[in-house]
């Protein structure tokens, strides 16, 4: 009986609401189509009486200036006015079309197509070469500028009529929306009062025992699995309900006792691969308060007295990680925290990352894990790397300096004569030195930016400046391989913190770059332009077939060339001015090619001042 009621109710409103959803559907495409076809036809009123004053001001620019000097000896090419007479031709009959019997609108094309006439005949004067005097030609160009300021101003005024076209139908449509509004309201009133019929006619058969189960319910909430209710009399609506409860309550208990053996299991493997690990391991919640940690972390602490908390270094690195709700995965090993234990340096490089874990239901726990793993032993061998590579770098200079002297010396002929071929050998030696000296420069350089050593002279810099001394720099080699240098830069770009003499050398060797993987006639331009609110980037863009896919995660990496080069070099210079930039806080990357920008571009981003 209860079913019966509740099917009757339902399919009432049910029907109800179609009638309603149906009625509302046909009045809103009926009104959509009827004002999509009027906006189509005023917004193409619009575009095509808009049209007439680039026409015009096409054609004048093309022949009309030819009016302020002499006549040509030979006639004008009429083409271009050909073409332009039949598109506003072929404008006026849509218009003519699009008027839809308006007065007004008529009126305004039968003047439009007169003054066109008038248009069109003066230019006829025009193209024929007969008009050669003077007086004549001034009088013509003056009368020019009338009709083209007549057609304009009618041009004007169809765009006025069709505006206000455009406006009496959405005024009509909103009267007739009102309409459509009332009838709605008037269903939706009539379907509200039958559902409160309904409302009342069922509230009595259904309230007590829903509160019953609610109570019990409630209880299973609490974790009461072992509550049962009595089983009412079996013609009740309510039997079959309160039996699945019973069952569910059961199944209930079952589970609860298998989640505790599997949760109990978890937890013993969580801490085995904890314990697994011999980094130190934290496992914070979202507040940053410490959830878990591992033994390695755990004797850590105890060596520097923290109890469970995160050393104060790791703490400030979360702390920003939290802010921008970003990873920190470095992977250079200069970039460890300093740790001293028991009178030993140790060397932790910090991996913080957000993690998530669930299956999507809302039930998800997320919370950070922070990794610290010890690179004291890749520390000391990469200084002991650099340290080498310093020393033997600068023991090799000084010789080699001594011996670049005594090749120019000889070569100045201060200790005699030299033969052809003697000067052709010690030439190739000087050119060799100095190819070797620059190398070792290179290495010393390296050297010192990862020992952190070199000093940066930071002041206020304009980077258009730099940009602009760099393509004049690079002018004369450029011109040599038939390259275009070009800058464009945004107006009003703010001043860069910057060192002008390191900054100067990372844009060089990007330009220099550039001019040696592009083509012959090319194109290389150096734009600047603001890189979000704190930095200014400035792109050096080239014509050149760029970096391969393979070799685009390795090219900042020292000593690596990418396969199939022509060009001299041993892969230092993009090495060195990724650790320049690191130097002043800033980026160095290579973008990635777009539909909307196919060409290859190199970019750094240098902080404002």
């Amino acid at each position: 009986m209860l079913r019966t009621r509740l099917l009757l109710g339902l399919l009432t409103l049910v029907i109800l609401l179609w009638a309603t959803g149906a009625a509302a559907l046909v009045i809103l495409n009926d009104a959509d189509g009827r004002f999509q076809s009027r906006l189509k036809q005023d917004y193409q009123a619009i575009d095509v009486a808009q049209g007439f004053r680039g026409y015009t001001s096409m054609l004048n620019s093309t022949y009309v200036t030819t009016l302020a000097g002499p006549a040509p000896e030979q006639p004008l090419d009429p083409k271009l006015f050909n073409d332009t007479r039949t598109e506003l031709q072929q404008s006026i009959r849509i218009l003519q079309v699009l008027g839809g019997g308006n007065e007004r609108w008529q009126s305004t094309i039968d003047a439009l197509r007169d003054a066109l006439g008038l248009y069109f005949t003066d230019y006829e004067r025009l193209l024929s070469n007969t008009v050669t005097e003077r007086s004549e030609r001034a009088d013509l160009l003056r009368t020019f500028g009338a009709h083209t300021q007549r057609i304009t101003d009618l041009g004007e005024s169809l765009t006025h009529l069709a505006e206000e076209q455009l406006f009496n139908a959405s005024a009509a449509l909103a009267e007739e929306s009102g309409k459509n509004t009332a009838f709605l309201a008037t269903m939706v009133v009539l379907g509200t009062g039958m559902a409160v019929l309904i409302y009342f006619q069922l509230l009595r058969h259904l309230v007590e025992p829903v509160v019953g189960l609610r109570d019990s319910m409630e209880q299973v909430t609490m974790g009461n699995f072992e509550l049962t209710l009595p089983a009412p009399p079996s013609s009740s609506e309510f039997s079959s309900v309160v039996r699945t409860f019973n069952s569910m309550a059961e199944e209930l208990r079952v589970r609860r006792r298998e989640t505790d053996e599997r949760l109990f299991k978890n937890n013993l493997v969580n801490r085995a691969l904890l314990s697994a690990i011999p980094s130190p391991v934290y496992v914070l919640d979202m507040h940053g308060e410490t959830v878990q940690l591992n033994p390695a972390a755990e004797d850590l602490n105890e060596s520097v007295g923290l109890g469970t908390r995160l050393p104060g270094k790791v703490l400030r690195l979360f702390r920003a990680c939290q802010d921008k709700g970003a990873h920190h995965l470095p992977e250079d090993p200069r970039e460890a925290l300093l740790f001293r234990i028991d009178e030993t340096e140790h060397y932790y490089l910090p991996r913080i990352f957000r993690f998530s874990a669930g299956q999507g239901n809302g039930n998800d726990y997320a919370g950070w894990a922070v990794l610290l793993h010890d690179v004291t032993r890749i520390r000391w061998l990469d200084d002991m790397k650099t340290n080498m590579l310093s020393t033997v770098s600068h023991e090799i200079k000084t010789p080699l300096t001594g011996i670049r002297m005594v090749l120019h010396l000889l070569l100045e002929e201060e200790t005699g004569r030299l033969t052809d071929m003697q000067r052709t050998m010690l030439s190739s030696a000087s050119d060799d030195c100095e190819r070797l000296l620059t190398t070792l420069n290179t290495l010393l350089d390296i050297s010192r930016a990862e020992s952190g050593s070199t000093h940066l002279d930071l002041h206020p810099v304009n980077l258009a400046d730099i940009a602009h001394r760099s393509a004049s720099l690079f002018e004369s080699k450029a011109a040599s391989s038939r390259l275009t240098l070009a800058i464009e830069a945004e107006d009003k770009l703010p001043l860069v913190m910057a060192d002008p003499m390191r900054i100067s050398e990372v844009v060089h060797n990007l330009v220099s770059n550039a001019i040696k993987h592009s083509p012959p006639g090319g194109r290389i331009d150096l734009r600047l332009a603001r890189a979000g609110a704190d930095h200014v980037r400035l792109s050096v863009i080239d014509d050149g077939t760029g970096v391969p896919e393979e070799s685009e995660n390795r090219i900042f990496e020292r000593f690596y060339r990418a396969p199939g080069q022509r060009t001299d070099g041993i892969g230092l210079g993009l090495f060195i001015s990724r650790e320049i930039m690191r130097a002043h806080e800033g980026r160095i990357g290579l973008a990635e090619k777009t539909d909307r920008q196919p060409r290859t571009e190199f970019f750094i981003d240098v902080p404002n001042a």
